[in-house]
């Protein structure tokens, strides 16, 4: 999975934030990821301030997107069933980010990207949609996995030869759980 396309439920702060919290916070995110080059986000932020409200409603379809793939692949980690609906919003996103992309040579490979030149406000997306429906319809999509920790809800892609990772990350939930664990096992022998 893109590094810059991780997903968990509830991509907010504790107090309910979002952490994009606008279209520039968007662009801002694409271009740490590396999403974005530099002279692209600067064409996109300069588009978005020529643009308010329309930049307003782009960030709102990248919300409405990130939480439809979200859904979408949580209910194939888990087995569950897909919405019609979250299918359609990746689909329509696909469509209109279709014309910003450019197909490229990524060493033997090629590979689709943004349009250097492009400085519409819908172009922001394309690196989203792309990076997701490239997972969507490859193999890696059989060793998507959420989190073993209960109370966790990342995904990640398991590429250990065994298909024997369980956790997001070991620093964090696999040590909770491993805890948690031991604890259990210490009272129930203290009784």
């Amino acid at each position: 999975m893109p590094r810059f396309l991780q997903f968990r439920e509830g991509t907010r702060r504790a107090s309910g934030a979002e952490w994009i919290a606008s279209f520039t916070d968007l662009i801002d995110w694409l271009e740490a990821a590396e999403a974005v080059t530099g002279s692209q986000a600067a064409r996109l932020r300069r588009a978005a301030a020529a643009s308010p409200r329309a930049a307003a409603q782009v960030w709102g379809r990248a919300i409405k997107f990130r939480e439809a793939l979200f859904r979408v692949l949580k209910a194939r980690a888990e087995d569950g069933a897909i919405a019609r609906e979250d299918l359609a919003t990746i689909e329509a996103e696909h469509a209109r980010a279709a014309p910003f992309a450019q197909l490229s040579r990524k060493g033997d490979a090629y590979r689709w990207s943004l349009d250097p030149s492009a400085a519409v406000l819908d172009a922001a997306l394309q690196p989203l949609v792309e990076s997701a429906v490239s997972l969507l319809t490859s193999a890696k999509l059989e060793r998507l996995c959420r989190c073993g920790n209960s109370t966790c809800y990342w995904l990640f892609i398991d590429e250990t030869k065994n298909h024997s990772r369980r956790w997001c990350e070991m620093a964090s939930c696999g040590n909770v759980v491993k805890v948690r664990r031991h604890r259990e096992k210490a009272r129930s022998a203290a009784h």
